[in-house]
């Protein structure tokens, strides 16, 4: 031990997410010098494979954009969706920074965000549940600004993207739905076709960045700017635990171990434990069955090594994961293909979920399809539709048009049948209950209204539906053979339960009192919404407000006693000499 390598910086984060990476930034930004540790070969974490919203009541953007708010309105909201065991504390600290964190990035850095309008809260009967304006979606950026960096950006889930890779954004969505009706439509799709086939002329993938990709590659730009240094292929053995105090952390890089001491303290954002098969098991329903959307890298790390200098977790969830119905291809090398079903296919008018019984089982068109998946027992499940369905709107990994069907088919991913009698063999249920299903759902569909499950009731329906089909923009019926089907699993794109921390986001223990020099942000902490959240971009918005805060946190505490290297140029190359 005696002849591992030690250096020193003032801070050091665990993982490269959007909270790692908010925090590394704004530590940078005031001051502070900031060394950023990734485990796997890529930058951009769970963030990058996400939708890249954040949830923001009383944003400036909104206001801006004349949309009114009011914190007493977002507080009370806020605490009726989780209930009596949200942590006020944390929630009036939420509310309270959530829009400076917004501001400070905008006026600090590259990342920018934009009111994404039409986006109701997602549980609008409550008080104080907003039908617009608390959505911010990041704006696209152009990965060619990450030079040497952007082939270690995350790529996006492939599923995102048209074939062939090209990224879309929620604003472009649209005009895909309009492009052989809109010349408008037209051009746009087809300007955004020509810069793609200009990129992969010089580029493995598309410059244009949108949605989480776009999130994750502007806080790694910014990161860059601020002059945090970069380590990937970098793992935290474990945390560096003096007297009750975290001074630092040994990590493994290039297959040796370095000890790394921090004169402010560690950031564990290394992203929950989705990828720990053992913490799955103890954790989710179903396990046997369930497909994680993270990266391979996000296993646990952080907790375990919290919990083994005296942090805890913060209590029961409501539930443990963030839930994502989820299709599964294995290709041909062996490898999983994985569709989370978000808003292409599952609340558009002609679509269906039933169980093993050939039952509805719950709304297609609710954000959380996978709590009555789980409740019911309907695990797994499929997915039903019928010709026009397929041609207009897609299911799963098939695009809109119809795109890749056929291959789809020959795959085993889509099954199909001319009638909805023989569709029932094919995938195992009575096909008595599916026609009776099927039956009552036409009838519902036509009339608008959904007895059984009120699908399209509510507004925060609608963004998954198809404004242009009415009544019901949720409802319509399944008339016509063939008929589809693809089964579906409960999944998850983000784990909730996580460490107890404090409005700082310092790591508590069991006395409730904060462990000096250790905070936990993004997955690692314990979710304020406790597994139910309250509206798109609530689990984004949680990394990034407390990456923000804790680093705001770092910057302002008292310097341990702790001596420094004989320059700041000699830290800088002791770090530098380590980048590649």
């Amino acid at each position: 031990m005696s002849d591992r390598q030690i250096i020193e910086t003032d801070v050091v984060v665990v993982g490269s997410g959007g909270a790692g990476l908010t925090a590394a930034v704004v530590a940078a930004t005031e001051g502070l010098r900031v060394l950023l540790l990734e485990k796997t070969e890529y930058f951009g974490g769970t963030t990058a494979l996400s939708g890249g919203g954040i949830w923001v009541p009383c944003n400036r953007l909104a206001s801006e954009a004349g949309l009114k708010d009011d914190p007493q309105l977002a507080l009370q909201y806020a605490e009726a969706v989780v209930g009596p065991t949200v942590r006020r504390d944390l929630l009036r600290a939420f509310i309270d920074a959530a829009p400076r964190m917004v501001d400070y990035l905008h006026a600090h850095t590259r990342a920018r965000f934009a009111v994404q309008r039409g986006f109701a809260d997602w549980h609008p009967q409550l008080s104080g549940a907003s039908t617009d304006g608390r959505l911010l979606c990041p704006v696209e950026f152009d990965g060619r600004e990450l030079e040497d960096y952007f082939t270690q950006l995350r790529p996006p889930l492939t599923e995102f993207n048209a074939p062939g890779g090209m990224m879309f954004a929620i604003a472009d969505m649209p005009h895909i739905a309009r492009v052989t009706q809109s010349f408008k439509s037209f051009r746009h799709v087809a300007r955004l076709a020509l810069r793609f086939a200009f990129d992969r002329l010089r580029h493995p993938r598309g410059t244009r960045l949108t949605m989480g990709n776009a999130m994750a590659a502007r806080l790694l730009r910014s990161a860059l700017d601020a002059g945090v240094t970069l380590w990937k292929d970098t793992a935290m053995l474990e945390l560096i635990n003096e007297g009750g105090a975290v001074k630092g952390v040994i990590a493994l890089r290039a297959g040796r171990p370095i000890e790394i001491r921090a004169r402010r303290g560690v950031v564990l954002a290394t992203g929950g434990f989705s990828a720990n098969e053992v913490m799955r098991r103890a954790y989710f329903p179903f396990a046997e069955h369930h497909v994680s959307l993270v990266p391979e890298g996000n296993t646990g790390d952080g907790l375990q090594q919290a919990q083994s200098v005296g942090g805890r977790f913060d209590g029961e969830n409501l539930s443990n994961a963030g839930w994502v119905v989820v299709s599964v291809l294995r290709q041909a090398n062996g490898k999983l293909r994985k569709f989370p079903h978000l808003y292409m296919d599952r609340g558009k008018p002609g679509c269906i979920a039933v169980n093993q019984h050939g039952q509805r089982f719950g709304n297609e068109a609710a954000t959380n399809l996978v709590e009555p998946m789980h409740r019911t027992g309907s695990v797994p499940a499929h997915l039903i539709c019928d010709r026009h369905f397929i041609k207009k709107y897609g299911l799963g990994l098939v695009r809109p048009g119809g795109w890749g069907l056929k291959r789809l088919i020959s795959l085993g991913y889509i099954l199909t049948a001319p009638t909805l009698e023989a569709l029932a063999s094919r995938i195992g249920v009575s096909p008595d209950n599916l026609l009776a299903s099927v039956a009552r759902f036409n009838a519902q569909a036509l009339a608008g209204v959904d007895d059984d499950f009120h699908r399209g009731r509510d507004k925060g329906d609608l963004p998954l539906g198809d404004p242009a089909h009415q009544p019901n923009p949720c409802l319509g019926p399944l008339n016509d053979g063939p008929f589809y089907a693809v089964k579906i699993f409960p999944g998850d794109s983000t784990t909730t339960v996580g460490l107890r921390i404090d409005h700082n986001a310092c790591v508590l223990n069991a006395d409730d009192q904060p462990i000096p020099g250790l905070h936990a942000v993004g997955l690692d902490m314990n979710s304020l919404w406790r597994g139910r959240a309250p509206g798109n971009g609530a689990n984004n918005t949680l990394s990034l407000t407390f990456g923000y805060l804790a680093g705001m946190h770092l910057a302002t505490e008292e310097i341990a006693a702790s001596p420094r290297p004989a320059s700041q140029q000699q830290e800088k190359e002791s770090l530098d000499g380590h980048v590649h």
